[in-house]
């Protein structure tokens, strides 16, 4: 079913979900890169998201996990 979905619908929802979130103030936001994380499969993932979690203290942040590397970078917006 997701072959027959269009690159430029694709793009639009991604946007539209962009614009959601950067404007949304209803609760805190963390925006979350899954290219290196994998919380499903990895125990090690899962305890890095929730502590990232936990320690999330602005109202919009976002996380990513390097390739290397078991930290993370928090970014406030």
């Amino acid at each position: 079913m997701e072959l027959q979905i269009s690159d430029s619908y694709l793009r639009a929802l991604t946007d539209a979900y962009n614009d959601f979130f950067y404007h949304y103030d209803g609760a805190p936001v963390l925006t979350v890169n899954a290219e290196n994380l994998n919380p499903l499969a990895s125990e090690d993932d899962l305890e890095l998201l929730v502590a990232r979690i936990e320690s999330m203290r602005g109202r919009k942040e976002s996380f990513v996990k390097g390739v290397s590397s078991k930290a993370y970078r928090s970014e406030k917006v």
